[in-house]
């Protein structure tokens, strides 16, 4: 058993670590497109066309894959002043519970965007300037939500498991 998560979690790390560099290059392409199209439109003035398509579609695909990466080193804002003064195994009890709430409430978004992504496939809808299809952008976000609730599935069994270690 202890093996299996051990393994689950290497996966899950090189799965985050990778969506960390596909996110790290949505960002470049994003700083490019802009560049271009400033340096397009200002000197030559012939903007780049689509520029507010694609820069709103990897902003999309840049959060929904640092995510994982975010969670898996504890980097979102948490306020703790009340938890800090509970015991070590409650500590650990409330982050499994916490890490569940977030699996869960991830898990319906991942849903949610899955059938929207369906609902856009069905319609065949594209972006206005460029006219991509748009749903290929929402399974790709799926992608990442699930990977970010796997990260916090595992979290929340290293948290259960931390709680009942005897000392």
């Amino acid at each position: 058993m202890v093996q299996t998560l051990k393994m689950l979690d290497n996966l899950l790390n090189k799965l985050s670590s990778i969506q960390l560099l596909i996110s790290n290059g949505f960002l470049i392409f994003m700083m490019l497109i802009i560049s271009f199209d400033v340096i397009g439109r200002n000197f030559f003035n012939k903007p780049l066309t689509g520029t507010f398509e694609m820069t709103e579609l990897s902003s999309a695909l840049l959060v929904f894959f640092a995510l994982a990466m975010t969670h898996r080193h504890k980097e979102h804002i948490s306020i703790d002043f009340a938890v800090s003064k509970l015991s070590v195994k409650a500590k650990h009890i409330l982050d499994g519970i916490i890490e569940l709430v977030i699996f869960a409430t991830v898990v319906i978004m991942a849903n949610q965007v899955l059938a929207n992504a369906m609902r856009i496939m069905e319609r065949k809808t594209t972006t206005s300037d460029l006219g991509w299809p748009i749903y290929p952008f929402y399974y790709i976000a799926t992608l990442g939500l699930a990977v970010f609730a796997l990260v916090a599935l595992a979290s929340a069994i290293k948290y259960f498991a931390l709680a009942v270690k005897k000392s």
